[in-house]
C-alpha cells in the first residue's frame, strides 16, 4: 500500500517492470478471450433489442452478466500495469481461480433454472437495477483502492516487506475501509447475484466468499503487523472492514 507520489509513467515506476514475469502468449490468449467475451454479448444483447434473430432472447442477463464479468477481469489487468506494473504477470488478469469458473457455471444454472419455473414481477426487476449499482459500486472501489494502493497493492500476499514499495497507506479510502479492494470484490459478488435473482448462489457461495475473506485478511494481518507494528495495530483498532471480519 503505497502512497501515489509520483506519476504513474514516472521512469522510476516502469523501470522496476520485470518481463520475464510475463507469458506474452497467454497475455494474449487472455486479452482475445476477453476481448471477444465482451464484443459477442454486446452483439447479442443489440441483435435482442432490434428483435433480431437470437435463439434464446430471454437469457439477455446471462449476456449482461459476461459483459460484467469481462470488464472485471480486463480492469484487473489495466489497474495492474497502470498502478503497479513491477508486478504484472500473465495472471493479473485473476482467470485462473477455478473456483471463479465453478461460481460463474453454477449462477449461470441457477438463472436458468429460474427463468424457467418462476415468472418475472416488478419486485426482481428492481432486485436486478439495486445488483448494477451494487456491482457498479464494488467495481469503483476495488479499482480505487488499487488506485490508491498503486505499488503497494498485490493480488498475493505479501510475506517479505519491501520497503521502497510497501508502505501503510491509511489514506484515501484506506481510511474509510481496512481491506477496500476486498470489499469492493464482495459487494461486486452480491451485485451480480442480485443482477441474476440468484438467492442460492448468493446465500451460499456469499458464506464460502466470506470465510475465505476471514482466513486470507487474518493471515494477511499476521504479516502486515511484523512488517508495521503499532502503526498497523492502531490503523486496524480505527478503520473497520465493514464486512463482519
Amino acid at each position: 500500500m503505497s502512497s501515489p507520489s509520483s506519476s504513474t509513467f514516472s521512469k522510476g515506476n516502469l523501470s522496476r517492470y520485470d518481463p520475464t514475469k510475463v507469458n506474452l502468449l497467454k497475455v494474449c490468449l487472455k486479452s482475445f478471450i476477453l476481448g471477444t467475451s465482451l464484443s459477442f454479448n454486446i452483439i447479442c444483447l443489440i441483435l435482442i433489442h432490434f428483435n433480431h434473430f437470437h435463439p434464446f432472447p430471454s437469457f439477455y442477463k446471462i449476456h449482461i452478466y459476461f459483459i460484467f464479468l469481462s470488464i472485471f477481469h480486463i480492469l484487473e489487468f489495466i489497474n495492474t500495469v497502470l498502478f503497479n506494473n513491477s508486478e504484472v504477470d500473465d495472471d493479473s488478469f485473476i482467470l485462473e481461480d477455478t473456483d471463479l469458473y465453478i461460481t460463474t457455471s453454477v449462477s449461470i444454472l441457477e438463472y436458468i433454472i429460474h427463468i424457467n419455473f418462476i415468472p418475472d414481477n416488478k419486485f426482481y426487476s428492481l432486485v436486478s437495477i439495486f445488483g448494477v449499482l451494487l456491482f457498479l459500486l464494488g467495481q469503483f472501489i476495488r479499482s480505487f483502492a488499487m488506485y490508491t494502493a498503486r505499488e503497494s497493492f498485490n493480488h498475493y500476499i505479501q510475506r517479505q516487506h519491501h520497503e521502497q514499495k510497501h508502505k501503510l497507506i491509511t489514506n484515501g479510502i484506506y481510511s474509510i475501509f481496512r481491506h477496500p479492494s476486498y470489499f469492493g470484490f464482495g459487494i461486486w459478488f452480491i451485485g451480480l447475484e442480485l443482477f441474476l435473482n440468484n438467492w442460492i448462489v448468493l446465500v451460499f457461495g456469499g458464506r464460502v466468499l466470506w470465510k475465505f475473506f476471514k482466513a486470507r485478511i487474518e493471515f494477511e494481518e499476521s504479516y502486515l503487523i511484523s512488517f508495521f507494528g503499532d502503526d498497523y495495530r492502531k490503523y486496524r483498532n480505527r478503520t473497520r472492514t465493514w464486512m463482519m471480519i
